[in-house]
């Protein structure tokens, strides 16, 4: 009996990867299943390990489950989705950032701060600005924070002052 652990005479080492290669895409395969099983138990958990996989097709289930019609898996996919480093998915995450649901939001926003997409900055200004959930807007300050570039920083200079003027003009009402 040969598997990919042992060293297995007349097994060439293409055989090795092919195996290797084999059983993981079974691995994936499963998971998945347990991901789109509405009934799973352990829904949450296979979320989270298909984001240790990097594969295109966990990517694409990633990106369904982003859709789903429970919140907690939209916002679980959000997270998992960012861990796969696909920068070229922030636009998906941007539309979670109008989602009803409010860790929705802000797991958009956590996932966006991990991706640092320049492209991202207008919608986390609008929804820092906007959102009238303070953690969405600090998660928002957050990925602005991360995603360093000079429209972020100028953003982030505007968001600073204006926070200031309306201390100032709280404490002037006391």
């Amino acid at each position: 009996k040969c598997n990919a652990e042992s060293s297995c005479q007349g097994v060439t080492e293409t055989d090795k990867n092919k195996w290797i290669r084999c059983k993981d895409g079974f691995s994936v395969r499963l998971s998945m299943q347990e991901v789109f099983n509405a009934e799973s138990s352990v829904r949450f958990d296979s979320i989270r390990n298909l984001s240790k996989i990097k594969s295109k097709r966990v990517v694409i289930a990633l990106c369904k489950l982003l859709r789903d019609s429970d919140p907690n898996i939209r916002a679980v996919a959000c997270i998992s989705l960012s861990y796969t480093a696909h920068q070229d998915n922030a636009d998906k995450l941007v539309v979670l950032l109008k989602d009803p649901d409010r860790l929705v939001r802000e797991s958009a926003c956590l996932a966006l701060a991990r991706l640092k997409v320049p492209a991202t900055v207008p919608a986390l200004l609008l929804t820092w600005r906007n959102d009238v959930i303070s953690d969405v807007r600090s998660a928002a300050m957050k990925a602005l924070e991360a995603i360093d570039s000079s429209e972020a920083k100028e953003g982030i200079r505007v968001v600073h002052t204006l926070q200031e003027e309306f201390q100032k003009l709280a404490s002037s009402d006391e």
